[in-house]
């Protein structure tokens, strides 16, 4: 019964044997415009027992490249001026139990916190035209976390910054920073979110 060629996945890359004669033959035949006629067979031989017992990297070594080349590069996203002034407001009430998990996973105690670095995050702001009843949605994202979104004027106003700058539709990022109103009796503290971007309310 005639056996099969293994198919598996972790069977280990390599070259075949006549690559690896055909290749070696090339080299010697090189070495032989050089050296003489007399370099082609010493050259070609040496060449072909380098190349069989290295077969296996070489193969690896060109899976690596061609998997390197077809691997899409990271993409960078335009940031906004840093006017310094966090003066646009977005609605996060909706998002008050992910920015609760930001606030903890960052440990960030805003009873010590003496400036904004201490809550200060770069985040993406993302064009959304997904809702059937407002396509011009706006939301604010950190880490793949949705943590606020414009309000219809604001998301009105920010697109056409975007159009202005020939980036409609695409992703953009600014930095923002998180707000926390006083604790009220027996109610959790309610977080805001604020962004360091100039934009028409």
């Amino acid at each position: 019964m005639e056996e099969k060629p293994d198919s598996s996945p972790d069977r280990k890359p390599g070259i075949s044997i006549l690559s690896i004669l055909v290749l070696s033959l090339f080299i010697g035949l090189i070495a032989g415009a050089g050296g003489g006629v007399s370099h082609i067979l010493p050259v070609a031989l040496v060449s072909a027992v380098i190349l069989y017992f290295n077969r296996d990297k070489i193969a690896a070594s060109d899976v690596k490249k061609n998997v390197q080349s077809h691997a899409k590069p990271a993409q960078s996203h335009y940031a906004w001026p840093e006017p310094g002034q966090f003066a646009c407001t977005v609605s996060a009430k909706p998002y008050q139990k992910v920015i609760e998990q930001l606030v903890q996973e960052n440990s960030i105690r805003f009873e010590t916190a003496m400036a904004s670095q201490s809550y200060d995050f770069k985040v993406e702001l993302i064009p959304d035209a997904s809702n059937p009843f407002d396509t011009d949605v706006v939301r604010v994202e950190i880490h793949s976390h949705t943590i606020g979104h414009f309000s219809r004027q604001q998301a009105h106003s920010f697109r056409h910054k975007l159009k202005e700058k020939e980036l409609e539709d695409q992703i953009t990022t600014c930095r923002a920073i998180l707000t926390r109103n006083n604790e009220m009796e027996d109610k959790k503290p309610g977080y805001g979110v604020k962004l360091d971007i100039e934009l028409v309310e």
